[in-house]
């Protein structure tokens, strides 16, 4: 196996570099970013989480940072890009005017927001202020200034004490007040004395811009607006619309943007790049070639197929493009260990936390036609959609249209373009992979589960009905959940409909002191399942058939099950223990119906 060094997890450009580990180059885009005729002053990159935005962010900083201490020295650059071996992009003759006008030419701020977050505001706000510090003790040497007035340095060490000692305290009103107040500000103010220090306009970048939005929605004790005033201030602090002479330029990232809030309303020449905005399509992600480049490098070549189906489909604009992480965690792996089988690694890596509480929200409001969209998704169909950017983090919590879901469903992954779908308007989607469908199969646990008191009550209720033989009750009770049900590419099989039953049973036996079991040995053959209830000595024998949708073929369907219950004599065992009530009930499914049919209570007949 090829000796190939993955620093897995890393998103420093520097120490994947230094190490000598794996690196696939998107150095060209430094010029389309900064001498290209599509520059522009502010930038907001939109894409979803673990495509590569803070390893990039990371290497823009790395290439434009002065160094404060000999500004003119370009010899850590000169490493990094250049003199490497790696022959990167911008190391090329093409890139020299480049590297001469932007490489270490700049002072740069940056920060990312990732893990900004807490059970109540000060709690997130004491995380924000843990950044802000090492922001502040970074430049520390500006306090030594002979440039800088007093003022400034004493706000500077003010500030920087604020932040190291007051930081656990932000539950006291005043505190919490200072607090803001550095957040809305400490970019500008700084930015201001690295201009007037080394008299050069300055870079801003902030990485994850919408986490602490995000998280702030979905706390135990939500602090949303709190935060939000804090992200507009910062905002609009740092880009101005009539901007401060010393910025350079404004370089942000997120998953979202959020319509209709204002947060970047005040900030000059902002431009959205989302997933189909050239000249970035293809500066987060893997491409194609670039996939199979790694494929072969790791003597992988062999396995593009099967990368492909799990890790491939997502279209930024023209492009088919890879999930980096994904990527470069399959073939970790499969160096370091004696499997090359993909598995999904996405999963749980993102913040998932909207999409839980959406749809969680979503099955409780019984929309069918909604949920037959999902369906035909899950599906691996495509549907049609209006991309409509939801308006306020706080909607999510409410029952905002499919269409608003399925544009937060774009923006973080869960679904893609198809190959021939416009980007505007009404659009196509699909879900991408396999890794995705393995992402909903660990959703079905959460949606369907005792986490979601709809589902649980309702199975709960299933439960007795089936054991005191109500057969037109729970007939139309699991009719009723088959239409709210979401399986994954499963719905045309038998399968399906003995997994949704013995899920849906089993949690809820368990919770009742129920013993349940699935395809027990009984009498001659297999039972789907069996319900028994020592208590009041009941068992409840279930047979599940598939047929077609219309009344007729589920009523055969049914009669189908309990002619099985008869003939492999599954209630015998139970009779011969003594349980007075055995009741045998067959099901016939199709589509999102059944019919229920019960044989009465089998022990009354011995």
């Amino acid at each position: 196996m090829k000796d190939i060094k993955f620093n897995n997890g890393s998103e420093d450009f520097k120490e994947i570099i230094n190490g000598n580990s794996y690196y696939v180059d998107k150095t060209a885009f430094l010029k389309t970013l900064f001498l290209s005729t599509s520059e522009v002053k502010n930038s907001l990159f939109i894409r979803p989480r673990r495509f590569g935005k803070t390893l990039n962010l990371n290497m823009i900083k790395e290439f434009c940072e002065l160094n404060y201490l000999n500004p003119g020295d370009k010899t850590r650059q000169q490493k990094l890009f250049v003199d490497n071996g790696r022959n990167l992009a911008v190391a090329g003759d093409d890139y020299r005017e480049l590297r001469e006008k932007i490489m270490g030419e700049f002072p740069v701020i940056s920060i990312s927001f990732r893990g900004v977050e807490g059970e109540n505001f000060p709690d997130a706000l004491s995380q924000l202020i843990l950044k802000i510090a090492e922001i502040y003790e970074k430049f520390s040497f500006l306090t030594k200034s002979n440039k800088l007035s007093d003022s400034s340095i004493q706000n500077y060490v003010d500030n920087l004490e604020f932040c190291n000692t007051k930081q656990e305290e932000l539950a006291n009103p005043e505190n919490c007040q200072k607090a803001i107040v550095i957040c809305s500000s400490f970019i500008s103010k700084i930015a201001f004395m690295l201009h007037k220090e080394f008299d050069r306009k300055v870079i801003v970048i902030i990485d994850e811009y919408d986490v602490p939005l995000q998280k702030a929605m979905v706390a135990k004790d939500p602090y949303y607006e709190d935060m939000l005033n804090i992200i507009r201030k910062l905002s609009s602090n740092t880009f101005k619309q009539n901007p401060d002479p010393w910025l350079y330029k404004g370089i942000v990232s997120g998953c979202l943007r959020i319509a209709h809030q204002s947060v970047f309303t005040d900030a000059n020449n902002f431009t959205t790049y989302g997933l189909s905005d050239e000249p970035f399509t293809k500066f987060f992600g893997f491409t194609k070639d670039e996939t199979n480049k790694l494929l072969d490098d790791c003597c992988l070549s062999d396995k593009k197929a099967s990368v492909k189906e799990w890790y491939d489909g997502y279209r930024f604009g023209k492009n088919h493009i890879y999930c980096p992480w994904s990527l470069i965690c399959y073939c970790n792996k499969a160096l370091h260990s004696d499997t090359d089988k993909p598995l999904p690694f996405w999963v749980n890596t993102s913040g998932n936390d909207l999409i839980n509480l959406f749809i969680q929200n979503n099955m409780e409001a019984h929309d069918a036609e909604n949920l037959s969209k999902l369906q035909l998704l899950l599906d691996g169909d495509s549907v049609n959609i209006n991309l409509e950017e939801f308006s306020t983090y706080p909607d999510i919590r409410s029952r905002v249209s499919f269409d608003v879901f399925m544009t937060l469903m774009l923006h973080t992954g869960y679904v893609t373009y198809t190959a021939d779908s416009d980007f505007t308007g009404e659009v196509t989607i699909r879900i991408p992979n396999q890794e995705v469908l393995s992402c909903f199969r660990a959703k079905q646990k959460f949606l369907y589960g005792e986490n979601n008191p709809y589902w649980f009550n309702q199975a709960m209720s299933l439960v007795d009905l089936l054991l005191e033989n109500r057969t037109e009750e729970a007939q139309e009770l699991i009719s009723s959940m088959l239409i709210s049900f979401l399986s994954v590419r499963n719905s045309g099989s038998e399968l399906y409909y003995h997994g949704f039953m013995t899920g849906i049973l089993g949690f809820a036996c368990a919770a009742k002191g129920v013993e349940f079991h699935e395809e027990i040995e009984s009498g001659d053959g297999f039972p789907d399942v069996v319900l028994k209830k020592k208590l009041t000595r009941t068992t409840a024998v279930l047979e599940f058939k598939k047929g077609k949708k219309d009344l007729s073929a589920l009523t055969e369907s049914a009669d189908y099950a309990i002619d099985q219950i008869i003939k492999k004599k599954y209630a015998e065992p139970y009779i011969k223990e003594g349980y007075r009530n055995v009741y045998g009930i067959g099901i016939g499914f199709g589509g999102k119906d059944c019919t229920v049919k019960s044989l009465g209570n089998m022990a009354m007949k011995k």
